[in-house]
Protein backbone atom coordinates (compact mmCIF):
# COMPACT_ATOMS: atom_id res chain seq x y z
CA UNK A 1 0.00 0.00 0.00
CA UNK A 2 3.00 2.30 -0.23
CA UNK A 3 1.59 3.96 -3.36
CA UNK A 4 -1.75 4.63 -1.69
CA UNK A 5 -2.39 8.31 -0.91
CA UNK A 6 -2.45 8.72 2.89
CA UNK A 7 -5.72 10.71 2.89
CA UNK A 8 -8.90 10.63 0.80
CA UNK A 9 -11.84 13.00 0.65
CA UNK A 10 -14.38 10.23 -0.06
CA UNK A 11 -15.44 7.51 2.39
CA UNK A 12 -15.79 4.97 -0.43
CA UNK A 13 -12.04 5.10 -1.09
CA UNK A 14 -11.36 4.03 2.50
CA UNK A 15 -14.00 1.29 2.24
CA UNK A 16 -12.26 -0.07 -0.86
CA UNK A 17 -9.05 -0.35 1.16
CA UNK A 18 -10.94 -1.98 4.02
CA UNK A 19 -12.42 -4.54 1.66
CA UNK A 20 -8.93 -5.49 0.48
CA UNK A 21 -8.16 -6.92 3.95
CA UNK A 22 -11.81 -7.59 4.90
CA UNK A 23 -11.75 -5.12 7.78
CA UNK A 24 -15.10 -5.05 9.62
CA UNK A 25 -14.72 -1.49 10.96
CA UNK A 26 -13.33 1.90 9.87
CA UNK A 27 -12.71 4.92 12.15
CA UNK A 28 -12.29 8.40 10.68
CA UNK A 29 -12.00 11.20 13.20
CA UNK A 30 -10.53 14.68 13.46
CA UNK A 31 -7.16 14.74 15.18
CA UNK A 32 -6.24 11.12 14.39
CA UNK A 33 -5.07 9.21 11.30
CA UNK A 34 -7.57 6.95 9.50
CA UNK A 35 -7.93 3.72 11.49
CA UNK A 36 -9.33 0.30 10.64
CA UNK A 37 -9.88 -2.93 12.51
CA UNK A 38 -7.34 -5.64 11.64
CA UNK A 39 -7.13 -8.93 13.55
CA UNK A 40 -9.18 -7.33 16.37
CA UNK A 41 -6.68 -4.46 16.77
CA UNK A 42 -7.11 -0.79 15.82
CA UNK A 43 -4.38 0.06 13.32
CA UNK A 44 -3.66 3.19 11.25
CA UNK A 45 -4.37 2.45 7.58
CA UNK A 46 -0.89 3.81 6.82
CA UNK A 47 1.88 3.83 9.40
CA UNK A 48 2.87 7.36 8.41
CA UNK A 49 -0.60 8.77 7.67
CA UNK A 50 -1.08 12.30 9.01
CA UNK A 51 -3.97 13.07 11.30
CA UNK A 52 -7.25 14.07 9.69
CA UNK A 53 -8.30 17.66 10.23
CA UNK A 54 -11.83 18.73 11.06
CA UNK A 55 -12.18 19.96 7.46
CA UNK A 56 -10.99 16.56 6.14
CA UNK A 57 -13.61 14.69 8.15
CA UNK A 58 -16.32 17.17 7.17
CA UNK A 59 -15.65 16.34 3.51
CA UNK A 60 -15.89 12.63 4.35
CA UNK A 61 -19.22 13.23 6.09
CA UNK A 62 -20.50 14.99 2.98
CA UNK A 63 -19.36 12.06 0.81
CA UNK A 64 -21.56 9.51 2.61
CA UNK A 65 -24.40 11.42 4.35
CA UNK A 66 -27.35 13.19 2.80
CA UNK A 67 -28.22 16.77 3.67
CA UNK A 68 -31.02 15.49 5.90
CA UNK A 69 -28.61 13.22 7.76
CA UNK A 70 -26.07 16.03 8.16
CA UNK A 71 -28.80 18.27 9.57
CA UNK A 72 -29.70 15.53 12.07
CA UNK A 73 -26.02 15.27 13.08
CA UNK A 74 -25.84 19.01 13.66
CA UNK A 75 -29.11 19.03 15.59
CA UNK A 76 -28.84 15.82 17.65
CA UNK A 77 -25.10 15.35 17.90
CA UNK A 78 -25.28 11.86 16.41
CA UNK A 79 -26.88 10.05 13.48
CA UNK A 80 -26.59 6.57 12.01
CA UNK A 81 -27.79 4.99 8.77
CA UNK A 82 -27.24 2.02 6.47
CA UNK A 83 -25.85 2.81 3.06
CA UNK A 84 -24.64 0.99 -0.06
CA UNK A 85 -21.18 1.68 -1.39
CA UNK A 86 -19.29 0.11 -4.32
CA UNK A 87 -17.60 -2.04 -1.65
CA UNK A 88 -20.89 -3.37 -0.25
CA UNK A 89 -23.46 -2.51 2.37
CA UNK A 90 -22.33 -0.69 5.54
CA UNK A 91 -23.73 0.91 8.68
CA UNK A 92 -22.35 4.40 9.36
CA UNK A 93 -22.35 6.12 12.77
CA UNK A 94 -21.61 9.87 12.79
CA UNK A 95 -20.86 11.76 15.98
CA UNK A 96 -20.41 15.49 16.62
CA UNK A 97 -17.39 16.29 18.80
CA UNK A 98 -15.59 19.47 19.87
CA UNK A 99 -12.60 18.58 17.70
CA UNK A 100 -14.76 17.77 14.67
CA UNK A 101 -16.91 14.91 13.38
CA UNK A 102 -16.15 11.23 14.08
CA UNK A 103 -17.21 8.56 11.56
CA UNK A 104 -17.45 4.88 12.52
CA UNK A 105 -18.42 2.48 9.73
CA UNK A 106 -18.99 -1.26 10.10
CA UNK A 107 -19.27 -3.78 7.29
CA UNK A 108 -22.54 -5.61 6.72
CA UNK A 109 -20.98 -8.62 5.00
CA UNK A 110 -20.27 -11.70 7.08
CA UNK A 111 -16.93 -12.38 5.36
CA UNK A 112 -15.33 -9.39 7.10
CA UNK A 113 -16.10 -10.89 10.52
CA UNK A 114 -15.16 -14.43 9.50
CA UNK A 115 -11.76 -13.24 8.33
CA UNK A 116 -11.17 -11.63 11.74
CA UNK A 117 -12.11 -14.90 13.45
CA UNK A 118 -9.73 -16.92 11.29
CA UNK A 119 -6.89 -14.45 11.89
CA UNK A 120 -7.38 -14.66 15.66
CA UNK A 121 -7.80 -18.46 16.04
CA UNK A 122 -11.45 -18.32 17.07
CA UNK A 123 -13.79 -21.30 17.02
CA UNK A 124 -17.11 -19.44 16.59
CA UNK A 125 -18.40 -16.10 15.32
CA UNK A 126 -21.70 -14.67 16.63
CA UNK A 127 -23.55 -11.83 14.91
CA UNK A 128 -26.64 -11.35 17.09
CA UNK A 129 -29.32 -8.68 17.04
CA UNK A 130 -29.00 -6.21 19.95
CA UNK A 131 -25.43 -7.28 20.79
CA UNK A 132 -22.03 -6.33 19.36
CA UNK A 133 -20.23 -8.77 17.03
CA UNK A 134 -18.90 -11.52 19.29
CA UNK A 135 -16.57 -14.48 19.01
CA UNK A 136 -15.59 -17.53 21.02
CA UNK A 137 -11.83 -17.53 21.48
CA UNK A 138 -10.05 -20.21 23.51
CA UNK A 139 -13.45 -21.26 24.85
CA UNK A 140 -14.46 -17.78 26.08
CA UNK A 141 -17.24 -15.70 24.51
CA UNK A 142 -16.29 -12.01 24.16
CA UNK A 143 -16.88 -8.94 21.93
CA UNK A 144 -14.72 -8.96 18.80
CA UNK A 145 -13.30 -5.57 19.72
CA UNK A 146 -13.84 -3.00 22.44
CA UNK A 147 -16.38 -0.34 21.53
CA UNK A 148 -17.95 -2.37 18.73
CA UNK A 149 -21.43 -0.99 17.90
CA UNK A 150 -24.47 -3.06 18.81
CA UNK A 151 -25.95 -4.77 15.76
CA UNK A 152 -29.48 -3.68 14.91
CA UNK A 153 -32.28 -5.77 13.44
CA UNK A 154 -31.58 -4.12 10.08
CA UNK A 155 -27.86 -4.94 10.40
CA UNK A 156 -28.39 -8.64 11.01
CA UNK A 157 -30.92 -8.85 8.18
CA UNK A 158 -28.35 -7.28 5.83
CA UNK A 159 -25.67 -9.64 7.15
CA UNK A 160 -27.94 -12.64 6.50
CA UNK A 161 -28.71 -11.39 3.00
CA UNK A 162 -24.98 -11.03 2.32
CA UNK A 163 -24.40 -14.78 2.24
CA UNK A 164 -27.73 -16.69 2.09
CA UNK A 165 -28.71 -18.01 -1.32
CA UNK A 166 -32.35 -18.05 -2.48
CA UNK A 167 -32.99 -21.61 -1.26
CA UNK A 168 -31.61 -20.95 2.22
CA UNK A 169 -33.41 -17.60 2.50
CA UNK A 170 -36.69 -19.31 1.59
CA UNK A 171 -36.06 -22.02 4.20
CA UNK A 172 -35.28 -19.35 6.82
CA UNK A 173 -38.50 -17.44 6.13
CA UNK A 174 -40.57 -20.63 6.04
CA UNK A 175 -39.14 -22.49 9.06
CA UNK A 176 -37.55 -19.70 11.11
CA UNK A 177 -34.06 -21.22 11.01
CA UNK A 178 -31.51 -22.49 8.51
CA UNK A 179 -28.39 -24.61 9.05
CA UNK A 180 -25.92 -25.25 6.26
CA UNK A 181 -22.28 -25.22 5.18
CA UNK A 182 -20.81 -21.95 3.97
CA UNK A 183 -17.49 -21.37 2.24
CA UNK A 184 -15.58 -18.31 1.09
CA UNK A 185 -12.04 -17.86 -0.16
CA UNK A 186 -10.72 -17.80 3.40
CA UNK A 187 -12.22 -21.03 4.72
CA UNK A 188 -15.27 -23.18 5.44
CA UNK A 189 -17.91 -22.81 8.15
CA UNK A 190 -20.96 -24.40 9.71
CA UNK A 191 -23.56 -21.64 9.52
CA UNK A 192 -26.79 -21.21 11.46
CA UNK A 193 -29.30 -18.37 11.05
CA UNK A 194 -32.39 -18.14 13.26
CA UNK A 195 -35.25 -15.71 13.69
CA UNK A 196 -35.85 -14.58 17.26
CA UNK A 197 -37.82 -11.94 19.13
CA UNK A 198 -35.47 -9.07 18.32
CA UNK A 199 -34.42 -10.02 14.80
CA UNK A 200 -31.94 -12.45 13.26
CA UNK A 201 -29.12 -14.27 15.01
CA UNK A 202 -26.23 -15.58 12.91
CA UNK A 203 -23.63 -18.04 14.19
CA UNK A 204 -20.66 -19.63 12.44
CA UNK A 205 -18.48 -22.50 13.58
CA UNK A 206 -15.11 -22.12 11.87
CA UNK A 207 -14.10 -25.43 10.33
CA UNK A 208 -10.44 -26.26 10.66
CA UNK A 209 -9.75 -27.70 7.22
CA UNK A 210 -6.17 -28.62 8.12
CA UNK A 211 -5.94 -32.30 9.00
CA UNK A 212 -3.68 -32.66 12.01
CA UNK A 213 -1.98 -35.94 12.83
CA UNK A 214 -2.74 -37.92 15.98
CA UNK A 215 0.70 -36.95 17.29
CA UNK A 216 0.01 -33.26 16.73
CA UNK A 217 -3.16 -33.31 18.84
CA UNK A 218 -1.46 -35.47 21.51
CA UNK A 219 -3.58 -38.59 21.18
CA UNK A 220 -2.09 -41.72 22.80
CA UNK A 221 -1.07 -43.09 19.40
CA UNK A 222 0.33 -46.41 20.66
CA UNK A 223 -3.10 -47.34 22.05
CA UNK A 224 -5.32 -45.89 19.29
CA UNK A 225 -3.46 -47.28 16.27
CA UNK A 226 -4.39 -50.89 17.17
CA UNK A 227 -8.07 -49.88 17.28
CA UNK A 228 -7.88 -48.55 13.71
CA UNK A 229 -6.48 -51.83 12.38
CA UNK A 230 -9.61 -53.87 13.15
CA UNK A 231 -11.54 -54.82 10.03
CA UNK A 232 -14.83 -54.38 11.87
CA UNK A 233 -16.22 -52.84 15.02
CA UNK A 234 -17.18 -49.46 16.47
CA UNK A 235 -14.92 -46.61 17.61
CA UNK A 236 -16.68 -43.68 19.27
CA UNK A 237 -15.40 -40.15 19.86
CA UNK A 238 -17.55 -38.32 22.40
CA UNK A 239 -17.76 -34.98 24.13
CA UNK A 240 -19.73 -31.76 24.30
CA UNK A 241 -20.20 -29.41 21.36
CA UNK A 242 -16.88 -27.70 20.61
CA UNK A 243 -14.74 -30.32 22.36
CA UNK A 244 -12.68 -31.14 19.26
CA UNK A 245 -14.41 -34.36 18.21
CA UNK A 246 -14.21 -33.50 14.50
CA UNK A 247 -10.47 -32.81 14.75
CA UNK A 248 -9.88 -36.13 16.50
CA UNK A 249 -11.99 -38.06 13.98
CA UNK A 250 -10.22 -36.42 11.06
CA UNK A 251 -6.79 -37.35 12.45
CA UNK A 252 -7.86 -41.00 12.89
CA UNK A 253 -9.41 -41.18 9.43
CA UNK A 254 -6.28 -39.67 7.88
CA UNK A 255 -4.14 -42.28 9.63
CA UNK A 256 -6.38 -45.05 8.24
CA UNK A 257 -6.23 -43.38 4.83
CA UNK A 258 -2.42 -43.62 4.89
CA UNK A 259 -2.14 -46.96 6.71
CA UNK A 260 -4.60 -49.13 4.80
CA UNK A 261 -5.71 -49.82 1.23
CA UNK A 262 -9.47 -49.77 1.70
CA UNK A 263 -12.65 -47.87 0.83
CA UNK A 264 -13.56 -45.10 3.30
CA UNK A 265 -16.96 -43.37 3.21
CA UNK A 266 -17.59 -40.34 5.43
CA UNK A 267 -21.09 -39.05 6.21
CA UNK A 268 -20.95 -35.52 7.62
CA UNK A 269 -23.09 -32.46 8.38
CA UNK A 270 -21.33 -30.55 6.90
CA UNK A 271 -18.14 -31.91 5.32
CA UNK A 272 -15.28 -30.49 7.35
CA UNK A 273 -11.79 -31.87 6.65
CA UNK A 274 -11.32 -32.75 2.98
CA UNK A 275 -9.43 -36.02 2.55
CA UNK A 276 -7.22 -36.67 -0.46
CA UNK A 277 -6.87 -40.40 -1.25
CA UNK A 278 -3.55 -41.72 0.09
CA UNK A 279 -3.63 -45.51 0.38
CA UNK A 280 -7.44 -45.56 0.43
CA UNK A 281 -10.30 -44.57 -1.82
CA UNK A 282 -12.21 -41.85 0.06
CA UNK A 283 -15.78 -40.72 -0.66
CA UNK A 284 -17.36 -37.89 1.35
CA UNK A 285 -21.09 -37.16 1.50
CA UNK A 286 -22.78 -34.16 3.13
CA UNK A 287 -26.17 -34.53 4.81
CA UNK A 288 -28.83 -32.18 3.35
CA UNK A 289 -26.65 -31.56 0.29
CA UNK A 290 -25.93 -35.06 -1.02
CA UNK A 291 -28.47 -36.99 1.07
CA UNK A 292 -31.44 -36.15 3.28
CA UNK A 293 -30.32 -37.82 6.54
CA UNK A 294 -27.59 -39.85 8.22
CA UNK A 295 -29.86 -42.89 8.27
CA UNK A 296 -30.53 -42.76 4.54
CA UNK A 297 -26.84 -42.14 3.83
CA UNK A 298 -25.82 -45.12 6.00
CA UNK A 299 -28.22 -47.43 4.17
CA UNK A 300 -26.82 -46.30 0.83
CA UNK A 301 -23.23 -46.57 2.07
CA UNK A 302 -23.65 -50.23 2.99
CA UNK A 303 -24.34 -50.95 -0.70
CA UNK A 304 -21.13 -49.16 -1.78
CA UNK A 305 -18.70 -51.89 -0.62
CA UNK A 306 -17.12 -49.80 2.17
CA UNK A 307 -14.45 -50.99 4.59
CA UNK A 308 -14.50 -47.95 6.88
CA UNK A 309 -17.50 -45.71 7.62
CA UNK A 310 -17.34 -42.40 9.46
CA UNK A 311 -20.70 -41.19 10.78
CA UNK A 312 -20.47 -37.51 11.75
CA UNK A 313 -23.21 -37.75 14.35
CA UNK A 314 -25.14 -40.71 15.77
CA UNK A 315 -28.08 -38.59 16.83
CA UNK A 316 -31.08 -40.95 16.79
CA UNK A 317 -32.18 -44.58 17.10
CA UNK A 318 -32.10 -45.22 13.34
CA UNK A 319 -28.51 -44.01 12.93
CA UNK A 320 -27.27 -45.83 16.06
CA UNK A 321 -28.98 -49.06 14.99
CA UNK A 322 -27.58 -48.93 11.45
CA UNK A 323 -24.08 -48.10 12.75
CA UNK A 324 -24.16 -51.10 15.10
CA UNK A 325 -25.37 -53.35 12.30
CA UNK A 326 -22.59 -52.11 10.01
CA UNK A 327 -19.99 -52.69 12.74
CA UNK A 328 -21.30 -56.21 13.31
CA UNK A 329 -21.39 -57.12 9.62
CA UNK A 330 -17.74 -56.46 8.77
CA UNK A 331 -17.17 -52.70 8.66
CA UNK A 332 -15.07 -50.47 10.89
CA UNK A 333 -17.40 -47.65 11.96
CA UNK A 334 -16.29 -44.39 13.57
CA UNK A 335 -18.91 -42.10 15.03
CA UNK A 336 -19.57 -39.32 17.55
CA UNK A 337 -21.96 -38.86 20.46
CA UNK A 338 -22.51 -35.91 22.79
CA UNK A 339 -21.69 -37.73 26.01
CA UNK A 340 -19.23 -36.83 28.75
CA UNK A 341 -17.65 -40.17 29.63
CA UNK A 342 -17.11 -43.67 28.30
CA UNK A 343 -19.63 -45.33 30.62
CA UNK A 344 -22.31 -42.74 29.84
CA UNK A 345 -21.65 -43.31 26.14
CA UNK A 346 -22.53 -46.98 26.44
CA UNK A 347 -25.63 -46.14 28.51
CA UNK A 348 -26.70 -43.63 25.84
CA UNK A 349 -26.49 -46.27 23.12
CA UNK A 350 -28.45 -48.81 25.15
CA UNK A 351 -31.08 -46.27 26.26
CA UNK A 352 -31.80 -45.36 22.63
CA UNK A 353 -33.44 -48.77 22.12
CA UNK A 354 -36.79 -50.05 23.42
CA UNK A 355 -36.54 -51.99 26.68
CA UNK A 356 -37.43 -55.31 25.06
CA UNK A 357 -34.48 -55.03 22.65
CA UNK A 358 -31.79 -54.03 25.11
CA UNK A 359 -30.55 -57.50 26.01
CA UNK A 360 -29.82 -58.19 22.34
CA UNK A 361 -28.26 -54.72 21.90
CA UNK A 362 -26.00 -55.23 24.94
CA UNK A 363 -24.60 -58.34 23.27
CA UNK A 364 -24.11 -56.46 19.98
CA UNK A 365 -22.32 -53.58 21.70
CA UNK A 366 -20.13 -55.85 23.83
CA UNK A 367 -18.94 -57.70 20.71
CA UNK A 368 -18.58 -54.79 18.27
CA UNK A 369 -17.24 -51.94 20.45
CA UNK A 370 -13.50 -51.37 20.00
CA UNK A 371 -12.97 -48.21 22.00
CA UNK A 372 -14.37 -44.90 23.26
CA UNK A 373 -12.46 -41.61 23.29
CA UNK A 374 -14.22 -39.05 25.50
CA UNK A 375 -12.69 -35.59 25.44
CA UNK A 376 -12.86 -32.01 26.66
CA UNK A 377 -11.05 -28.89 25.45
CA UNK A 378 -9.94 -26.79 28.41
CA UNK A 379 -8.60 -23.21 28.41
CA UNK A 380 -4.91 -23.13 29.25
CA UNK A 381 -3.81 -21.52 32.48
CA UNK A 382 -1.83 -18.86 30.59
CA UNK A 383 -4.89 -17.95 28.48
CA UNK A 384 -3.12 -18.84 25.23
CA UNK A 385 -5.17 -21.58 23.66
CA UNK A 386 -6.80 -24.78 24.89
CA UNK A 387 -5.57 -28.24 25.77
CA UNK A 388 -7.35 -31.59 25.41
CA UNK A 389 -8.20 -33.88 28.33
CA UNK A 390 -8.94 -37.40 27.12
CA UNK A 391 -10.64 -40.39 28.70
CA UNK A 392 -9.93 -43.64 26.85
CA UNK A 393 -11.79 -46.94 27.06
CA UNK A 394 -10.52 -50.03 25.26
CA UNK A 395 -12.99 -52.91 25.03
CA UNK A 396 -11.34 -55.74 26.96
CA UNK A 397 -12.98 -59.01 27.95
CA UNK A 398 -13.84 -57.55 31.37
CA UNK A 399 -15.44 -54.43 29.82
CA UNK A 400 -17.40 -56.57 27.34
CA UNK A 401 -18.69 -58.74 30.18
CA UNK A 402 -19.90 -55.66 32.10
CA UNK A 403 -21.77 -54.44 29.01
CA UNK A 404 -23.38 -57.86 28.41
CA UNK A 405 -24.55 -58.09 32.01
CA UNK A 406 -25.79 -54.49 32.15
CA UNK A 407 -23.24 -53.49 34.81
CA UNK A 408 -21.95 -50.33 33.15
CA UNK A 409 -21.54 -48.71 36.58
CA UNK A 410 -18.45 -50.92 37.00
CA UNK A 411 -16.74 -49.56 33.88
CA UNK A 412 -14.95 -46.57 35.52
CA UNK A 413 -13.26 -48.97 37.96
CA UNK A 414 -12.16 -51.22 35.10
CA UNK A 415 -10.80 -48.22 33.19
CA UNK A 416 -8.77 -47.25 36.25
CA UNK A 417 -7.24 -50.74 36.47
CA UNK A 418 -6.70 -50.99 32.69
CA UNK A 419 -3.69 -48.69 32.38
CA UNK A 420 -1.67 -51.41 30.65
CA UNK A 421 -4.13 -51.23 27.74
CA UNK A 422 -3.84 -47.43 27.68
CA UNK A 423 -7.10 -46.77 29.49
CA UNK A 424 -7.53 -43.75 31.71
CA UNK A 425 -10.33 -41.80 33.34
CA UNK A 426 -11.11 -38.16 32.61
CA UNK A 427 -10.18 -37.16 36.17
CA UNK A 428 -6.75 -38.76 35.77
CA UNK A 429 -6.22 -36.80 32.56
CA UNK A 430 -7.27 -33.58 34.32
CA UNK A 431 -4.88 -34.21 37.21
CA UNK A 432 -2.03 -34.83 34.78
CA UNK A 433 -2.71 -31.53 32.98
CA UNK A 434 -2.94 -29.69 36.31
CA UNK A 435 0.38 -31.09 37.55
CA UNK A 436 2.02 -30.02 34.28
CA UNK A 437 0.77 -26.49 34.90
CA UNK A 438 -1.37 -26.51 31.76
CA UNK A 439 -4.72 -25.86 33.48
CA UNK A 440 -5.81 -24.05 36.63
CA UNK A 441 -7.14 -25.68 39.80
CA UNK A 442 -10.52 -24.07 39.12
CA UNK A 443 -10.79 -25.65 35.65
CA UNK A 444 -9.55 -28.97 36.99
CA UNK A 445 -12.24 -29.08 39.67
CA UNK A 446 -14.97 -27.62 37.43
CA UNK A 447 -14.56 -30.37 34.83
CA UNK A 448 -14.00 -33.31 37.18
CA UNK A 449 -16.41 -36.24 37.30
CA UNK A 450 -15.73 -37.11 40.95
CA UNK A 451 -15.52 -33.65 42.52
CA UNK A 452 -15.05 -34.86 46.09
CA UNK A 453 -11.96 -36.86 45.17
CA UNK A 454 -10.67 -34.05 42.98
CA UNK A 455 -11.01 -31.54 45.83
CA UNK A 456 -8.87 -33.78 48.04
CA UNK A 457 -6.30 -34.08 45.26
CA UNK A 458 -6.16 -30.29 44.79
CA UNK A 459 -5.85 -29.75 48.53
CA UNK A 460 -2.86 -32.08 48.56
CA UNK A 461 -1.34 -30.36 45.49
CA UNK A 462 -1.95 -26.64 46.07
CA UNK A 463 0.73 -25.56 43.58
CA UNK A 464 1.31 -27.08 40.16
CA UNK A 465 5.08 -27.72 40.11
CA UNK A 466 5.64 -26.41 36.57
CA UNK A 467 3.29 -23.43 36.83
Amino acid sequence: MSDTPPLFDNVNRYLELGKSIMSPALYLGAGMPPYWMKAAVYEPIEADSPALTSADVQKLVESCASQEQRDALERDGAVDFIFDSPSGKHHAYLYKQDSGPLIVIISLHVDAYLKQGLDCNCSDIHLPTACPPTWRRYGSLQPMWQGAPVLTKEDTKALAESFLDDQEWERLNELGDADFAYANKYGRYRASVVQQRLGYDICFRIINSTIRSMEEIHLPVEHIKPLTRFTNGLILVTGAVGSGKSTTLASIIQFINEDRKDHIITLEDPIEAVFEPAGCQVNQREVHRHTESFGRALRAALREDPDVLMVGEMRNLETISLALTAAETGHLVLGTLHTGSASRTIDRILDAFPVDEREHIRIMVSESLRGVLSQQLIPKKDGKGRVMALELLVNTAAIANCIREGKTFMIPGLIQTGRAQGMRLMDDALQELYLKGDISAMECNLRATDKATMEIFLKNHPEAPNA
